[in-house]
């Protein structure tokens, strides 16, 4: 994985690896707010808490966990969640937004379900797509995107300057 400071903005997506000393929440939140305010129209979504993604386009809140019960240590994502937004997502895709914001591309992802097919819907509109990978979902990443991808270092900074850029090249 390249996660120089240059990039290629022709490239469709930019990823964000996920690491532990950068809190990548609250660094995409400031990303979008940083958008917005320079009138950009970004769609996708924020992670809040952990458990519910908020929706770029409509300010929805769709959660994400399931309860599984005292004592349960099993993977706490509801894929009924995660679904419902993702379908959210490519309705928004319909009022052609600047760019899709992605909080994660994990263990649904990893096995076909979750944001991929928003992901891939985005490409095929030419939508910019901005996205925040886990470590151990590198691998099924690199699949996806099929060498359509640019990584980016885990910064605000440099996640902006792809953002206006591909923004940019998009117009």
């Amino acid at each position: 994985m390249d996660q120089s400071d240059t990039f290629d903005a022709r490239l469709p997506v930019a990823a964000l690896p996920i690491r532990a000393d950068v809190p990548i929440d609250p660094l995409l939140a400031a990303v979008v707010a940083t958008l917005r305010a320079e009138g950009l129209r970004p769609a996708g979504f924020l992670q809040r808490e952990g458990t519910r993604l908020e929706d770029l386009v409509s300010g929805a809140l769709y959660p994400i966990t399931q309860d599984l019960g005292p004592g349960s240590s099993g993977c706490r994502l509801d894929p009924e969640g995660l679904a419902i937004a993702a379908a959210a997502g490519i309705a928004a895709l319909e009022r052609s937004p600047d760019l899709l914001v992605i909080p994660r591309f994990g263990k649904a992802e990893t096995e076909g379900e979750g944001m991929r097919g928003l992901i891939g819907r985005a490409c095929e509109r030419g939508v910019p797509v901005l996205v925040a990978v886990r470590p151990s979902s590198e691998p099924a990443w690199e699949a996806f995107a099929g060498g359509l991808c640019q990584w980016l270092p885990p910064d605000g900074e440099a996640a902006l300057r792809w953002c206006r850029a591909a923004c940019a090249e998009r117009a």
